[in-house]
């Protein structure tokens, strides 16, 4: 795609966004509310907001929703352009993060393949922050934004960067450990950034004496229903493995905790896999930031099949390792099926409709497939995409 059509469709993108009349945004409605609720001195964690007649859990820290206080403010004094606003900041960083992407993670390849597969693949990521105003590409870009860092070797940003990015979901913290999986460990870096993570955590407790532990309360509740997400909306190993065992008769308590305990060989096989081809990169490929990169594509790719919880929303993070699966030399039908897994999200009625029954969940897993597949691939391909122009050799020898 040339760079003229580009910008046609990043402009008409952003129009789309700032005219477009959205609905109810729930998720952000949800963190204003509990944005709200701490400026008026109050405890979010105490008890659940209303929206919209239905009662939701405050579940970031504190100082994640001093953050929401300049968007509750703009939405209490126009709602529409508050929320038009919120929706066109949006596509602006996801529009950021397809150059992230391009310029530094994956390099110049078929622009409008990518884009197709970034907005229409494991459920549409982009839409459904839209329709419910979760600030995931926020999150995201601040990640990403990391990773190009780390891929051109600036070890204490990328440090400083995810402990920035880790402050509202916890979870991207665990990308600091890209930093020791390499022939000669960054240990510097890597507690410079663990430091820094626990020292903006800590404002929590500072700014908002006593909060920290009504959150870290209310976040192991084990009643809560969050907890219980899966399919679609939360396609990650261990929600499929509890939905099995529930499917299967165990009552939910039990079938979590024998969840958990099924989890613990799969996250072995996952490491060590993961670990291996970390291995083949850092020993072959060509150069640092080559090697960087491809370490980037493989953890995330990795991460989507570790993480506890992995929303919807969260597979932007899939999505370069997706197209970077689909760009190597697997073979032709392994990369058609991470396509049609990764665009069919979810067929759980056409399961129902065709005599499934409690069993249909299976089709609600489609994205949990593609992904069990891009690692596979990635962990196992002789060619990636490099930035070089060329493609990233993975194997001396073919054969």
């Amino acid at each position: 795609m040339k760079r003229t059509a580009c910008l046609a469709v990043a402009a008409a993108a952003l129009a789309a966004s700032a005219l477009w009349r959205p609905g109810v945004l729930t998720d952000l409605e949800v963190c204003v509310s509990c944005a709200r609720v701490l400026a008026q001195g109050g405890d979010p964690y105490a008890r659940n907001v209303i929206v919209k007649g239905v009662d939701y859990p405050c579940l970031y820290p504190p100082l994640a929703f001093d953050a929401y206080r300049p968007v509750a403010a703009l939405l209490q004094w126009n709602s529409q352009v508050g929320m038009r606003s919120w929706n066109f900041g949006q596509v602006l960083v996801f529009l950021v993060m397809l150059w992230i992407w391009k310029r530094h993670i994956l390099g110049p390849g078929p622009d409008a393949a990518r884009l197709m597969m970034a907005l229409f693949s494991f459920g549409a990521p982009l839409g459904v922050a839209l329709h419910a105003g979760n600030g995931a590409a926020f999150e995201q870009v601040l990640i990403w934004t990391a990773f190009a860092l780390y891929a051109g070797g600036y070890d204490l940003a990328f440090a400083a960067a995810i402990a920035f990015a880790a402050q509202l979901k916890l979870q991207p913290a665990a990308f600091l450990i890209l930093l020791l999986l390499r022939p000669k460990p960054g240990w510097r870096s890597f507690l410079f950034g663990a430091a820094l993570f626990c020292l903006l955590f800590g404002l929590n407790e500072l700014l908002h004496p006593g909060l920290l532990k009504s959150f870290f309360l209310r976040l192991s509740e084990p009643t809560e229903g969050w907890r219980y997400e899966r399919g679609p909306n939360n396609c990650s190993v261990l929600g499929f493995l509890q939905h099995v065992l529930e499917t299967a008769g165990l009552e939910r308590m039990v079938a979590a905790s024998w969840a958990k305990r099924a989890f613990l060989p799969w996250a072995a096989v996952i490491a060590v896999g993961t670990g291996l081809a970390l291995g083949r990169v850092w020993t072959v490929a060509r150069t640092q930031e080559v090697k960087r990169r491809a370490s980037v594509l493989l953890v995330c790719a990795a991460f989507a099949l570790l993480a506890p919880r992995f929303k919807d929303y969260a597979y932007y993070l899939l999505i370069p390792s997706a197209l970077a699966a689909l760009e190597s030399d697997a073979p032709l039908g392994l990369r058609a099926a991470i396509v049609v897994l990764a665009v069919l999200n979810s067929t759980k009625s056409v399961a129902l409709w065709l005599g499934a029954g409690p069993w249909a969940m299976f089709a609600g897993y489609f994205k949990l497939y593609a992904a069990v597949l891009v690692w596979f691939v990635l962990t196992r391909a002789r060619t990636l995409p490099s930035a070089e122009h060329k493609d990233l050799e993975l194997s001396s020898t073919k054969g």
